[in-house]
């Protein structure tokens, strides 16, 4: 209580000061000066949430039993980073989709760690949303990931004074620092697992004073991940218009995509299997809406993994579809070609095949990772000789077989 009474006091002052109109803007994340004094106040109390108030939050969090916290390492001054793994235990629901989440890379930008701490309470709380996340994901969150910076005061760099967010991309003359390893090691760990992360958000706050998410462009990864970057997005805005910016209000990655960050690291080592995005909230004096902000984004997590559509969403006029769908081909009988049209509720890895009436394989139609929404492919069977083929769409949590005939 004594930290938050401290943020508050931080926050009169800081909008008596009315400096920050006066600071030109640098950087769209923390304090582009730190010589001024609006840094100064902030820093002189850990930006008004330090490492001792992390420490005792997670003795309260760690006292509920869907709660399991654990050390991944070191940083440079030997403080713990701490990793919370939630979910529901009790829960026979396998395998878990895992939703990854860190905050605090850049001190500066507490109202990171706001947004994050209210998503850890929608988690541990009673209501629907809460309790099918819980139920149906698990939950890997890194509430601060630079302790020392904190403890330190610094606006952005850990205790070597290096930006561990722009820290991945390193060689032997620059090499990893400790925080960086540590957590590409957790990565590469859980990436591993029968249940990968899924999404990786990466939480930040903008001293432009706006709540938005980095969106990076089709031409520096993909038109499908892009595709599932909007979508996302959309969502998370639907839930919280007022103060969430769309996804083109800040793009990124116009040519190919770089690879200093975090988010780098999943694109360039899983493509389209990880979804990772920075959010960015509001780094200013009237930053609020942090439970609304938290409750946004678990619905957007809770709609893109299928587990609970809390919104319908609505593009082109078309809603997106509940649930997964084989439809019968068309026209049935066909000479040469049919088309066969199938619907997605969610991002999933889709296989489309055609067997004969031996079960033998003839066509892979489709082998990818595809979009929600309504699908189309047209089917050639002019190499094919008369008779009755099986079409069997199969993807991650769905199948579904159904009967054609060819007729010459």
């Amino acid at each position: 209580m004594k930290k938050l009474l401290q943020l508050f006091s931080i926050t009169i002052v800081l909008s008596s000061i009315g400096s920050s109109q006066e600071i030109p803007f640098v950087d769209p994340c923390g304090f582009p000066d730190t010589t001024t004094l609006e840094y100064k106040i902030a820093a002189s109390g850990n930006w008004g949430y330090g490492y001792d108030t992390l420490l005792y939050d997670l003795s309260v969090w760690k006292k509920n039993p869907f709660v399991l916290v654990d050390s991944l390492g070191a940083t440079v001054q030997n403080r713990t980073m701490f990793l919370m793994t939630i979910q529901d235990t009790a829960q026979v629901t396998v395998p878990r989709k895992r939703v990854w989440i860190h905050a605090r890379t850049h001190p500066g930008e507490v109202q990171g760690t706001w947004v994050t701490n209210e998503l850890i309470k929608i988690l541990l709380s009673n209501t629907s949303l809460g309790k099918i996340l819980r139920d149906s994901c698990v939950f890997s969150i890194v509430p601060m990931y630079n302790p020392d910076g904190v403890e330190l005061g610094k606006a952005r760099e850990n205790a070597n004074n290096i930006d561990i967010e722009s820290n991945w991309d390193t060689t032997k003359f620059y090499p990893s620092q400790p925080e960086v390893t540590v957590l590409r090691n957790t990565f590469m760990q859980l990436m591993a697992k029968p249940n990968p992360i899924r999404i990786a958000l990466n939480m930040h706050s903008a001293y432009e004073c706006h709540k938005f998410f980095w969106f990076h462009l089709a031409s520096g990864t993909s038109t499908l991940y892009a595709g599932i970057e909007k979508q996302f997005i959309d969502t998370v805005v639907f839930n919280f218009p007022e103060w969430i910016q769309p996804w083109d209000s800040h793009v990124s990655w116009g040519g190919a995509a770089a690879k200093q960050y975090p988010e780098s690291w999943f694109w360039y080592n899983h493509r389209e299997k990880v979804l990772a995005l920075t959010y960015e909230d509001m780094n200013c004096a009237t930053a609020h809406s942090f439970d609304k902000t938290a409750k946004a984004i678990a619905q957007g997590i809770a709609d893109q993994l299928g587990i609970m559509k809390t919104v319908v969403y609505v593009a082109k006029q078309q809603s997106f579809p509940s649930g997964f769908g084989l439809e019968q081909n068309y026209p049935n009988p066909f000479n040469p070609s049919t088309v066969i049209n199938y619907q997605l509720p969610v991002v999933d890895h889709v296989v489309l095949r055609i067997y004969d009436v031996l079960g033998r394989e003839v066509a892979t139609l489709v082998n990818e990772e595809q979009l929600s929404g309504k699908h189309s492919v047209t089917f050639n069977a002019s190499s094919l000789s008369s008779g009755l083929y099986f079409y069997q769409l199969r993807t991650g949590n769905f199948t579904e077989t159904k009967k054609m005939q060819l007729i010459r």
